[in-house]
């Protein structure tokens, strides 16, 4: 045990801050399960402890994900990007059609046996950002090139965000932007990232005249409702001062 604990800590030696901070996150979920789970513990007629085991259970999981994560080079993560990419198409694609059904949106795969559910997009986040990083440090000596740099870059995006976008939409915002942004660190030219912008945008119109057509799968009333909830929110607020 002594000699565990002795690698353990020579393992961690110059990320301790960032181990800090995991443990950190990791005991302030214990207490927001805890804490959260009281009401739901009550209909069901039985304590909070069963929700804050299987939370600890599913933590300790995670963190040994993590250090496993944490010792692997981070080549690896490169090289492994484009099979990733491609197993999250797939899994997007069947969330959308028969993912779990929880808050009026198909976010989630349960998992069989396990009765775990997880989001398809958190898996596809890490797998698109570690895609685009490749691509454009691989790409650097002709990234101002629209076929050999700027294609195989933003239709990964397009497809990525479009395919999570119709049940998450803030998600796919979040990501597009991110994506746009490390194009812009890398260099790609501006006139390819406006471009970018335009199918987004493009994008977007066409998921709102298809949620017409197919609202269980698109929550397009839903973002109108919001939007207009927004600006009437804006309009008090305006009022009122």
């Amino acid at each position: 045990m002594a000699t565990f604990g002795t690698r353990l800590l020579a393992e961690l030696r110059g990320d301790r801050v960032i181990w800090a901070i995991v443990l950190l996150l990791a005991v302030v979920s214990v207490l927001a399960v805890y804490s959260s789970t009281g009401t739901i513990a009550y209909r069901q007629g039985w304590g909070t402890e069963g929700y804050l085991i299987k939370h600890f259970a599913i933590l300790v999981g995670g963190l040994g994900l993590t250090y496993l994560c944490y010792l692997t080079h981070y080549m690896q993560y490169s090289r492994s990007a484009p099979y990733l990419l491609l197993i999250c198409v797939p899994l997007l694609m069947y969330t959308l059609a028969m993912g779990t059904d929880i808050n009026d949106a198909r976010r989630w795969i349960t998992i069989p046996l396990l009765n775990l559910s997880f989001q398809t997009s958190d898996f596809a986040k890490l797998a698109l950002i570690t895609y685009v990083a490749r691509v454009i440090s691989s790409k650097q000596e002709y990234i101002k090139d629209f076929q050999s740099a700027f294609l195989p870059i933003i239709m990964p995006i397009v497809i990525i965000c479009g395919l999570i976008a119709p049940a998450d939409l803030s998600t796919a915002l979040l990501l597009f932007i991110v994506c746009t942004l490390m194009m812009f660190v890398g260099r790609v030219a501006l006139k390819y990232i406006g471009l970018l912008l335009m199918l987004g945008i493009v994008l977007f119109a066409f998921l709102i005249i298809l949620g017409d057509f197919a609202p269980d799968i698109v929550r397009a009333d839903t973002w109108k409702s919001r939007m207009i909830d927004f600006r009437t929110r804006r309009r008090r607020t305006s009022t009122t001062s």
